[in-house]
């Protein structure tokens, strides 16, 4: 009862704050009051409630057309996927007649597929949207006196998102009927290291390739730089993922299947993803350099005698860099989704994996939670990313005046 209590205070506290804010920005109320205007009608505040409202309004389209898509196609597999699904832990052949029927009903009921299919919606939706609920697991024992299976319903636990469970073990692995918000989560927890590395080799020399290529523009470092940015571009990404696992593993001895507890393994799938990636950070950085090369302000400081070095430091990165900023925050928060390709060749079990292998055993509840957490992930990121430059630009006004 007191999580109920908590989590729907919570709700109401956050809608009420959102009228607030509202309120105020319009000066319905607190019109006169500096301090209030200053920090609930700030632009940026209301810039961020809109994005988010809108990006909600599209995730919520996405999630109805993923829905309908994937039932679409396995809607009349259900039998079939419920015969070879195991229940708490045990395969449901070995459950008498009599059980096996009860248990597909409710496997056909978690699975969203009990009643029309806007009652079917319905229920998901209400699944997914951060309102309390409670969720139980069920595990079966074996009646030493008549040699049956006994359905049991145990381990309930309380969600604010429900994104429903994983029946097949060669999913899950040793797990039984595993929650997909914490499936994911772990898995999460498996690409992020990977994934954050290859961020830091991706700026840590993407940036300093695009610095050198735009101080140099024209020249050998200009050529050789978009030489190699063309070579990769025009190579296609799977292609370019086995040249580099064929160099690391073949010309270098690098292990070729990745391993949380050798740093070595780590290598390979980190380059692979940081040289994929700094093509592009280079190719911007060395836009916005130039142009601010080209600016007004830079000639004036030619002309004033600075040296380039000075120009550069002072005044070009400074202002060249703040359109680049934005893409930290999504790099980041990205690295926990990590790369299907990459970590199926390096076999990380990781996001990607956990993506691919739904797929293959046709568990829909996980392809839809991952492709929810991934929508949340990318509207935080992208959100976040304008509000960096909002604050690193003091040129940037978010106010329609």
């Amino acid at each position: 009862m007191a999580f109920y209590l908590i989590g729907y205070s919570i709700i109401f506290f956050i809608i009420a704050l959102v009228i607030f804010i509202e309120l105020v920005a319009h000066r319905i109320i607190y019109k006169d009051n500096a301090v209030m205007q200053r920090i609930f009608g700030h632009p940026l505040l209301r810039y961020s409630l809109r994005r988010v409202g809108s990006s909600l309004i599209t995730i919520l389209l996405a999630v109805i057309a993923t829905f309908f898509l994937i039932r679409a196609g396995y809607a009349s597999e259900m039998d079939t996927l419920c015969h070879q699904t195991q229940f708490g832990g045990v395969p449901i052949s070995k459950l008498p007649p009599q059980l096996v029927e009860d248990v597909c009903v409710r496997f056909e009921k978690d699975m969203g597929f009990a009643g029309s299919p806007f009652e079917q919606l319905g229920f998901f939706l209400y699944s997914i949207l951060p309102f309390p609920k409670t969720l139980c697991t069920t595990s079966f024992t074996l009646d030493s006196a008549t040699g049956e299976y006994l359905m049991h319903v145990q381990d309930c636990r309380f969600f604010i998102m429900d994104l429903g469970k994983i029946f097949n073990t060669s999913v899950s692995g040793d797990q039984k009927e595993v929650y997909v918000i914490d499936f994911v989560f772990q898995k999460m927890a498996i690409s992020f290291p990977v994934g954050i590395l290859a961020v830091l080799v991706d700026l840590g020399l993407g940036y300093p390739l695009g610095l050198w290529m735009a101080k140099h523009k024209d020249g050998i470092p200009d050529k050789l730089g978009n030489a190699y940015i063309i070579t990769v571009g025009s190579i296609p990404g799977v292609a370019y993922y086995y040249i580099l696992l064929a160099v690391f593993v073949g010309i270098f001895s690098l292990p070729s299947v990745y391993n949380a507890s050798d740093p070595l393994s780590y290598i390979a799938p980190v380059l692979t993803l940081g040289l994929a990636g700094l093509t592009g950070t280079a190719l911007w950085v060395r836009r916005y350099m130039v142009d601010e090369f080209n600016s007004d302000y830079v000639k004036f400081a030619r002309a004033k005698g600075l040296s380039e070095n000075r120009i550069m430091g002072v005044h070009v990165m400074r202002n060249a860099i703040v359109p680049l900023i934005r893409s930290i925050p999504a790099s980041v928060l990205f690295a926990l989704l990590g790369s299907f390709f990459v970590e199926k060749i390096y076999n990380i079990q990781g996001i990607g994996n956990l993506l691919i292998n739904a797929n293959a055993s046709k568990e829909f509840f996980a392809i839809q939670g991952v492709v929810i957490i991934e929508a949340f992930i990318a509207v935080i990121a992208y959100l976040l990313g304008d509000i960096v430059t909002a604050v690193a630009d003091p040129r940037i006004s978010l106010s329609k005046e």
